[in-house]
């Protein structure tokens, strides 16, 4: 009898337990705001247990500068403003399985020396940004040394012009399975900037006005990126020094000046370039350094040049592609390359197809003299120049 007592008293504890641990980790909402249990979103981080949710509500300019270091989501309702006063980063997160997400993020500091942020993510992963308005920072998002990170649906831009200070919109240094999606950028030094950034998926991002380029990525391989909209940028997209890379039907448009480009490589192994669409740049697509690059089924229009094609590329093969319109369709340095440019359409052919099969039966070739006189000085440009306007 005394054992069925004990037994019965031992699972009665047992309940008792779980209950109170269900109870520890359910998670609780903290309200802040006008009327609300706290009035500072500091007082509400301290207070908060793991898998907490801070809930920020009003329009509400909160001058304050943040640290979350365990669990929680910070959420707000009605987009309330996080202002840092220029005075360091305005949120630092050193935990993992943080969510922030409906706010405005601005005034981070400013300075040549130190990379200050918006949101500064450091040693964490499973870390989401989202649904947040950025403005007045020097980096907007910043993530070091984390993984699997999301950064999705986000207005960013910045006010600053002075080249010392500018920053990037979203930065992420040594790190892998990043996603970053959805994302309207602005003004910034670079759009997206990846550096040892592998493992990852940049999709539909939209980027203009950027002083640099609009996507800066270097050393980062295994990744794709699609569906992605980069125009009106300084200088283009720069893909540099990386292997196993993926893009895939993005458009590079109005990217115009003497340095500008659609899209620039330099040093790309082993990757594809597929359904993208090249418009109205200064240079379509510059290929340097490129090897066994797959480049498909791109569409590379009304540029000034449609495709250089440089010395240190080799193995490459450039097939499907429609060229329209281009002033020069294909320039290149040198008079033999390793590279294979077969089955392509040029609007510029002026062949016949006597049995119909949809291809040319004389062979079209793209590098004209001129053309091959301009890659080697640029100067002779003066007079294809002049000849068009006196015609």
């Amino acid at each position: 009898m005394g054992k069925i007592k004990n037994t019965t008293l031992r699972i009665l504890i047992t309940f008792v337990s779980l209950i109170f641990s269900t109870t520890t980790l359910s998670a609780r909402t903290i309200e802040v705001g006008e009327g609300k249990a706290f009035s500072t979103i500091t007082e509400a981080i301290s207070v908060a247990k793991p898998h907490d949710v801070v809930c920020i509500y009003g329009k509400k300019i909160y001058k304050e500068r943040l640290t979350i270091n365990k669990p929680i989501t910070l959420k707000g309702v009605e987009t309330p403003i996080i202002d840092g006063g220029q005075k360091g980063d305005v949120i630092k997160v050193n935990a993992d399985n943080v969510v922030i997400e409906g706010l405005q993020v601005q005034n981070s500091a400013r300075s040549s020396e130190v990379d200050y942020c918006g949101v500064h993510v450091k040693d964490a992963h499973s870390v989401v940004v989202r649904n947040c308005i950025f403005r007045k920072n020097q980096f907007s998002v910043m993530y070091q040394n984390c993984k699997n990170g999301l950064v999705a649906n986000n207005n960013i831009s910045s006010d600053i012009t002075y080249n010392p200070i500018m920053g990037n919109a979203v930065h992420c240094w040594k790190s892998d399975n990043m996603h970053i999606t959805g994302n309207k950028i602005g003004h910034n030094r670079d759009g997206i900037y990846l550096e040892f950034v592998n493992n990852s998926h940049i999709a539909h991002n939209s980027v203009s006005g950027c002083a640099r380029y609009g996507l800066h990525f270097m050393f980062s391989h295994f990744n794709v990126y699609n569906g992605n909209h980069f125009f009106h940028n300084q200088a283009g997209v720069a893909v540099m020094f990386a292997h196993h890379v993926e893009m895939i039907n993005n458009t590079f448009e109005f990217n115009r000046g003497t340095s500008s480009y659609g899209l620039l490589i330099k040093e790309l192994q082993y990757s594809t370039i597929k359904w993208n669409r090249f418009l109205n740049n200064t240079v379509g697509l510059l290929i340097d350094g490129g090897s066994d690059l797959n480049v498909h089924h791109n569409t590379i229009k009304n540029n000034g040049w449609g495709m250089r094609l440089i010395s240190a590329s080799t193995n490459d093969t450039i097939y499907h592609n429609n060229f329209l319109g281009n002033t020069f369709d294909m320039t290149t340095n040198v008079s033999y390359n390793r590279n294979t440019v077969d089955g392509n359409y040029w609007d510029k052919y002026e062949g016949y197809d006597l049995n119909k099969d949809g291809y040319g039966d004389v062979p079209f070739h793209p590098l004209s003299l001129f053309s091959m006189l301009a890659e080697q000085n640029e100067n002779v440009l003066f007079f294809f120049f002049y000849k068009n306007q006196t015609q």
